[in-house]
């Protein structure tokens, strides 16, 4: 494949029952956990934290990573 093909070529990302899913997911995830702002859970190999740093990152870029609870709890 060609340089130009590449950049023209974009991942792909789909959303399924309100979380980021794709290749795109996949990859932005793996970033985040690269960058310390998750880490694996260490009772289960399949559940995963936020980290304080990724707490403040994420707040850092507008992300109120609270907001769904909030909303959750409001229709109560």
């Amino acid at each position: 494949m060609r340089d130009s093909e590449i950049s023209e070529k974009k991942l792909k990302a789909r959303s399924c029952y309100g979380h980021l899913g794709g290749t795109l997911g996949e990859r932005l995830f793996e970033q985040l956990l690269s960058l310390g702002w998750f880490e694996r859970d260490e009772s289960k190999s399949t559940i995963y934290k936020i980290t304080p740093l990724g707490e403040e990152q994420l707040a850092a870029l507008g992300v109120d990573i609270y907001e769904k609870r909030k909303v959750k709890q409001q229709s109560k």
